[in-house]
């Protein structure tokens, strides 16, 4: 049985600022857009499934293992594997869209940007291979399609309890999909 607790306004702020700092940017802007996918999912199938958090970069598997970041994790509402059966964090099925949007701005990066691309985005960058508004694929984190393995590069169809992985904001990993993994 899933934990009933919520987060506390701007909660893991302060750490999210220091965990910029030490250059884990990219990790805390991959967690921020698997929050805000995973609200409006939530908002469009009227359905609350957890959703493991799933990081296909190693650069975002290094910050899983990272204590302070993990810290950040539980501050947000997030819950670690509950069992041997469960590998990866999740996003309780208990946190509300809104609840998910305020921790996702809790985490934003509000200071100057390092060199390249922006990375602020009002809305969460989407998948190159998203399908027009009202196709019914489901890609990224959120609820409402397959089961393990089914985010990593292949579209879910239906409703499926099954939660998806959140890849939605990390870099593509060389091979993917290839026979060689």
């Amino acid at each position: 049985m899933e934990e009933h607790w919520a987060p506390e306004e701007g909660a893991g702020q302060g750490l999210a600022h220091h965990l910029y700092q030490e250059g884990l940017g990219g990790p805390l802007r991959w967690l921020e857009n698997c929050l805000r996918r995973t609200a409006g999912d939530r908002e469009e199938d009227g359905v609350s499934h957890p959703v493991p958090l799933v990081p296909l970069s190693e650069e975002n598997e290094d910050a899983m293992e990272d204590r302070r970041f993990r810290t950040l994790l539980r501050q947000l509402g997030l819950r670690p594997p509950a069992s041997e059966q469960e590998s990866f964090w999740r996003i309780p099925a208990a946190l509300t869209p809104q609840q998910l949007r305020h921790a996702a701005a809790s985490i934003a990066h509000l200071g100057p940007d390092p060199p390249g691309p922006p990375q602020c985005l009002l809305e969460p960058p989407q998948c190159p291979q998203d399908p027009v508004p009202g196709e019914g694929w489901d890609w990224g984190c959120g609820s409402g399609a397959g089961g393990v393995g089914a985010g990593l590069g292949s579209p879910n169809r239906g409703a499926d309890p099954d939660p998806l992985l959140c890849p939605a904001a990390e870099q593509p990993l060389a091979g993917l999909g290839s026979d060689s993994e």
